[in-house]
């Protein structure tokens, strides 16, 4: 009698047991690739953003170089003139040629007329001209540096909500689908991150290199500038650079100028 029901126990247990395992079994995950993860939406304005870091840093670290920034040759033309005493050859020349040097002594040589604060003022303008053409572009990276995360960190909080909601509807209590579905949506946070970091990183670098470059240019100006005969220039007039201030009206007795601005 002690064997049939002990028989019979082991019977009834199997089925509680088969059940028991089965809902200890772990549960399988779709699984999504790399690549599928990196398509998705918020991800893809990040390729576009790697992009054009790419092509920021190649662009600038090519045109910030010594030989481009600050050509040796461009110096040894404006020094033959000089020395030659040429100044219309040589504003002919930096009118010609573009170039921060080209475009720095043009700017010297047009206002050397009205002395030597007047060409260093301009030239210092120029100077600045010159450093905002690069630095404008720079600024971009550190736009992007900002907005990355803020796209991956949206991303992964509209990931968060369509994934609690799903689960909510279909009454889910499993923890291991929970951790799943943040792990998955937290590839849109890393993807900022990624493209965020070097981003500032080559911020800092460019901004550094063209800053030091400037300094290098503004040291060249000057020595070629150092005995410009400004005492000589006062009445000389270069194509393109004429005088346009004349002495007032109300002194020569000149009519005044009849325009379409006067009359209204």
């Amino acid at each position: 009698m002690k064997r049939v029901l002990t028989l019979a126990s082991l019977l009834a247990a199997t089925p509680l047991a088969l059940l028991a395992q089965a809902a200890a079994a772990p549960t399988t995950v779709k699984s999504v690739s790399l690549l599928q993860e990196l398509s998705s939406p918020f991800i893809l304005p990040l390729w576009a953003c790697s992009g054009l870091i790419v092509y920021l840093v190649i662009d600038l670290y090519l045109k910030s170089g010594s030989k481009q920034f600050v050509p040796a040759a461009d110096f040894d033309t404006l020094r033959t003139y000089f020395r030659a005493g040429d100044y219309h050859g040589a504003y002919a020349w930096s009118a010609a040629n573009s170039g921060s040097v080209a475009s720095v002594a043009h700017a010297g040589i047009k206002h050397a007329t009205g002395g030597k604060t007047a060409s260093e003022d301009a030239m210092g303008a120029a100077i600045i001209g010159e450093n905002s053409k690069f630095q404008n572009k720079i600024a971009y990276l550190s736009v992007i540096g900002v907005i990355a995360p803020m796209v991956g960190l949206t991303g992964t909080v509209v990931g968060m909500i369509q994934a609690f909601a799903a689960m909510g509807a279909a009454g889910a209590a499993d923890p291991s689908k929970l951790s799943g579905a943040i792990g998955h949506v937290l590839h849109a946070t890393a993807a900022g991150l990624a493209v965020a970091i070097p981003a500032f990183v080559f911020y800092y670098l460019l901004r550094n290199r063209v800053s030091h470059q400037i300094h290098e240019l503004s040291l060249a100006i000057n020595d070629l500038f150092r005995c410009y005969p400004y005492e000589h220039m006062k009445d000389v007039a270069f194509e393109g650079g004429e005088h346009v201030a004349a002495t007032p009206n109300w002194i020569t007795g000149a009519a005044p100028v009849n325009t379409p601005a006067a009359q209204s």
